[in-house]
């Protein structure tokens, strides 16, 4: 019969072993929580940015659509209201006369009957949350010409 040895006196190793690894785990879930808020805000920015470029571009294309904005006289300036509740966005839209030019060559209309007046259009938009984009075209409108 083998005879087992005496069980030796523990100094407490797995103990603290336990407890180094426990602290690490913990710095690694705070680290990874603190990175995951972060993301998140990064997020919601983008998406407000975003929203705020849309409505900056549909503010354009409602001013494209509208008859009134390329009047040679008047610079034409008018807020667009987009979406409700907490996706609410507002747009700044204006169009400025901006001179004439001749047809571009090739476009199929005679420099001496027609030609086109320049007109330049901004719109700026902002979100409730204060984020905000710009949006400019050119535009040019073919008119007859003035004898």
């Amino acid at each position: 019969m083998t005879s087992q040895p005496a069980p030796r006196r523990q100094r407490g190793a797995a103990l603290i072993t336990a407890m180094v690894i426990l602290l690490i785990m913990t710095i690694i879930g705070i680290t990874a929580i603190s990175t995951t808020a972060l993301e998140q805000k990064m997020a919601v920015n983008m998406q407000e940015t975003n929203r705020a470029f849309q409505a900056a571009e549909s503010g354009l294309s409602k001013a494209i659509n509208t008859p009134e904005a390329f009047n040679l006289y008047i610079d034409y300036q008018k807020d667009y209201d987009f979406g409700d509740g907490q996706e609410q966005s507002t747009a700044a839209v204006s169009t400025e006369f901006k001179g004439w030019t001749q047809p571009k060559r090739g476009s199929g209309y005679s420099a001496i009957h027609f030609t086109t007046a320049h007109f330049e259009a901004a719109s700026e938009a902002t979100t409730l949350t204060g984020a905000s984009a710009a949006a400019y075209q050119g535009l040019y409108q073919i008119t007859p010409k003035l004898e």
